[in-house]
């Protein structure tokens, strides 16, 4: 049986356009729903699909959405070679004379020429030619890509800067540098360089300067910027994306100052000098950091008035560190996953702020044989140990942190958030012994510390407990939760504190309670009745054991935990006795009092 393909290929123009438009309701579209459909298209499937019929041919050849994509083979002949591109560039040659003739319009014309054979390659002179015919037809978008000779170099046709319908141009050299011509893009708003290299260290300044309607910028495996300075007034939108922005004497600056600037992403960069960045942006919303690395002091200073989430993931700061945060709006922080060699300095001065989440980072020393070397002038946050993260954050509420194995029990944390209410720390421990302990706002708390590191004997465990101070540090973690009323936290850091403590810690304000047991719940009941004589108020206790414990079902468990057995109640709660609740009971005076109550 033949394919449709080949049976409308054998039969007549006539017979194809009716079988085209009896077997898809896409031949009777208007047109311009047509010319929607095929501009997500690539630039061979719209020549094979002008062969199907003599509508979708016309259509075709008259969308104002043009792609051509080039990609020559060095494995063909030479001959074959030759004959592909010159079939390649009379037919766009044809195509684009025409458009010129009928004077139709072009919304956007796509032209790729890879080539690996350098005789073929054709740089920017015929694309140029294609370039200029669409901007006399009026071309709203340029999708550029071509290899450029590294010792010329590429310009853009004067006829680009004056071109008043372009909107959106995106330009791929190939590594190849670019240079600006000092005409200016008046109408442009959407610029995307990708995989160029910049030799003008007044790049920023004249994108400012020339593109005055500019709002999105996009750069894309860019090299060679030195300093970026942006005062555009139109900026709404820059991503920076695997650029590198090399070393110089004094350092580099990145200085964003605008109006109307809101969104800031950058992923998978390289700063390699000493940067200082700058952003003062009144209208600020996301602020994103990815994956990029940092060789030397890293300082960024934001002041905007409408910032309210920052994100700071999977990134290295090689040598010190500042975040300094002054935003009445700001709302939430994010850092996870990034790597420290000295201390990171947060700073964040917000009245809006609700959320901060330390997420999976850890220190790490230089590797030997690092290219980045010290600054001479080292940031200075206080005393203490120069490996550490501060935060000061006066109107913190929530405070997410996770740790991990990485740390080693050498993390100092500095904490000041003398607002914060609600607490969530899950990981393993880290050097507690910076926290402060005026968290006098603390209302809910939710603590699971325990070490993932595995030990072969219960002498080696009990060293590695000891080491590094832990017995002092959990004292200082408990320390600090003392002003909470709820609180959920394992028995891990309470052992720990119990090993060379004999009276507990009191919490005052502490009302309920929930206890998830590290291991074997029997083996911990001493430790639990004397954490528990530090909670005089306690209202509600709940016990949560991974493994199966009977002794959860022993009617005795109340006076085993210290608990006076005419004051509390116990209930199971789960049938495979993993889980207790253990509650106040009120006293008969108040029950009097209650059904008085209700009498009346």
């Amino acid at each position: 049986m033949e394919s449709p393909l080949k049976f409308m290929a054998m039969s007549s123009d006539q017979d194809t356009d009716i079988l085209a438009c009896t077997h898809d309701r896409l031949s009777g579209l208007p047109d311009q729903v047509m010319y929607h459909i095929f501009s997500f298209l690539g630039a061979n499937d719209t020549a094979r699909l002008g062969l199907v019929s003599k509508r979708f041919k016309k259509v075709c050849s008259s969308s104002p959405y043009l792609n051509f994509v080039a990609d020559f083979d060095s494995g063909s002949d030479h001959s074959c070679l030759r004959t592909r591109y010159t079939d390649f560039c009379s037919y766009v040659d044809k195509v684009l004379r025409s458009r010129e003739k009928t004077g139709e319009g072009l919304v956007r014309l796509l032209v790729h020429w890879f080539c690996k054979q350098r005789r073929f390659d054709i740089g920017g002179t015929v694309v140029n030619s294609w370039v200029t015919i669409a901007t006399k037809c009026g071309v709203e978008e340029l999708d550029m890509l071509v290899h450029v000779d590294p010792l010329r170099g590429y310009s853009l046709p004067d006829c680009v800067y004056k071109c008043e319908s372009l909107r959106a141009l995106k330009l791929n050299l190939q590594m190849g540098r670019f240079s600006f011509q000092i005409l200016g893009f008046d109408w442009l708003k959407d610029l995307w360089l990708d995989s160029v290299t910049i030799g003008d260290k007044y790049f920023g300044q004249r994108i400012s300067d020339w593109c005055k309607c500019l709002k999105r910028l996009t750069l894309e495996n860019v090299d060679g910027i030195n300093d970026l300075t942006l005062t555009s007034s139109s900026l709404e939108e820059l991503e920076i994306s695997g650029c590198r922005f090399p070393s110089s004497f004094s350092g580099g600056k990145f200085s964003i100052s605008s109006s109307s600037f809101k969104v800031l992403t950058i992923s998978r960069c390289q700063f390699k000098a000493l940067w200082h960045v700058n952003l003062t942006c009144l209208s600020l919303e996301n602020l994103t950091v990815q994956d990029s690395e940092f060789g030397r002091v890293f300082v960024c200073k934001i002041d905007c008035e409408s910032l309210e989430t920052l994100e700071v993931c999977g990134s290295n700061f090689l040598e010190a560190c500042q975040l300094l945060v002054d935003c009445p709006s700001f709302i939430y922080a994010m850092i996870s996953s990034c790597r420290f060699a000295n201390v990171c300095f947060l700073n964040i001065k917000s009245f809006s702020l609700e959320g901060l989440t330390l997420s999976e980072c850890k220190f790490s020393s230089l590797e030997i044989g690092s290219q980045y070397s010290k600054p001479k002038k080292e940031i200075k946050v206080g005393t203490g140990p120069c490996r550490r993260i501060i935060m000061k954050a006066e109107n913190l509420e929530t405070l997410n942190v996770s740790s991990s194995d990485a740390y080693s029990y050498e993390f100092p944390l500095s904490i000041s958030a003398p607002k914060l209410k609600d607490l969530w720390w899950t990981g393993d421990p880290v050097d507690f012994s910076y926290l402060n302990q005026g968290m006098v706002s603390l209302l809910n708390a939710r603590i699971h510390i325990k070490p993932t590191c595995q030990h072969r004997s219960e002498e080696s465990d009990r060293r590695c407990k000891h080491s590094k101070s832990l017995i002092y540090c959990a004292a200082k973690l408990l320390q600090c939760l003392s002003e909470a009323r709820f609180l959920s936290i394992n028995t891990w850091p309470i052992e720990i504190f119990f090993m060379q403590n004999v009276s507990p810690i009191v919490f005052k304000k502490l009302q309920n309670l929930v206890l998830l047991i590290d291991g074997s719940f029997a083996d911990q009941i001493p430790i639990i009745a004397s954490f528990l004589k530090g909670l005089p108020n306690l209202r509600r206790l709940i016990i949560k054991c991974d493994q199966i414990s009977h002794e959860l079902s022993d009617p005795n468990l109340i006076d085993l935990l210290g608990l006076n057995s005419r004051s509390f109640n116990l209930t199971g709660i789960g049938q495979d006795l993993k889980n207790v609740k253990i509650e106040a009971v009120l006293g008969q005076g108040q029950w009097c009092v209650q059904n008085a109550g209700k009498r009346r």
